[in-house]
């Protein structure tokens, strides 16, 4: 039988991930769809390539050895600003202004931002209040310690705020309503119409060309294939700022040449989207 993913899999599938490529020369030495398999639930899985692609390059180039500095850092795939900072400040002891999500609350309401934090002026903002916070030496203690006070104290929504160490010089008046952010893009409704190919115990897939869910095993688009008229159990899934209904459908007739057949057995260990997986989850016993 076939395993769901929920929320509550996320952290031991993060500690079976480390358990898996417990050095940067397991991860670099994987074949990609053994990294995809291993990344399901966990995520985009751009991110799974990224890191996949950063390991051999830090092998390629480094040695193995993750680099210090903040440029050979950031020619590494998939890290930006913020992951090259907390590598230099948390690895190493550098100086690094780090700034992740309780570091920015603390921050915009200590300097009290009427800026929202994701424009450019924000972040501007931010960034010069940061600088007198962060010293040169010693960063590691300092993102500790911001960190800390905005999972504890300066929290989300009503912070404690006679319990901050940073009261007597924080200069905000409504902090219930810092940081903030710029209005969010409406979420448009999708649907989409999968077929459901079953023959002789095995179900039929197609491998993603991408852009989304490159390389990753999906039901294919109904497309013009004859649908039996029977309309399988349907799930909801958000995807960055879609909301998509799958209705899946069974289908009658040839199988397509481009698909693949996968006994149920198989399917455990296919790297796959997690929606199709909780499909498949749902449907496979039975058909």
């Amino acid at each position: 039988m076939l395993q769901q993913t929920t929320v509550s899999t996320v952290m031991p599938r993060f500690h079976a991930w480390m358990g898996r490529f417990p050095t940067i020369s397991d991860l670099a030495e994987a074949e990609e769809q053994e990294v995809l398999a291993a990344w399901e639930g966990l995520g985009y899985y751009s991110r799974a390539r990224r890191l996949h692609a950063a390991a051999r390059t830090v092998m390629e180039r480094h040695g193995g050895d993750i680099p210090v500095e903040e440029s050979d850092l950031l020619s590494l795939p998939g890290i930006g600003a913020y992951t090259a900072a907390a590598i230099r400040a948390f690895a190493y002891d550098q100086h690094a202004v780090v700034l992740d999500t309780n570091i920015i609350r603390v921050l915009a309401r200590w300097g009290n931002m009427s800026d929202p934090i994701d424009t450019a002026l924000g972040k501007n903002n931010l960034a010069a209040i940061a600088a007198s916070f962060f010293p040169r030496t010693e960063c590691r203690a300092m993102a500790s310690a911001l960190m800390d006070l905005g999972a504890t104290i300066c929290k989300s929504g009503d912070p404690d705020c006679t319990s901050c160490p940073l009261q007597k010089t924080c200069r905000v008046s409504e902090p219930k309503k810092l940081p903030k952010k710029s209005s969010r893009s409406v979420t448009t409704k999708l649907v989409e119409h999968r077929a459901w190919f079953w023959k002789a115990n095995r179900l039929y897939l197609e491998q993603s060309q991408g852009p989304r869910w490159r390389g990753l095993w999906i039901l294919p688009e109904l497309g013009n294939a004859q649908s039996s008229g029977r309309i399988l159990p349907e799930i909801t899934y958000p995807i960055t700022r879609y909301r998509v209904k799958m209705k899946v459908h069974r289908v009658v007739g040839k199988i397509p040449a481009l698909l693949k057949g996968f006994t149920v057995d198989e399917l455990v260990a296919l790297p796959m989207p997690s929606p199709f997986r909780k499909v498949i989850v749902n449907l496979a016993s039975g058909s």
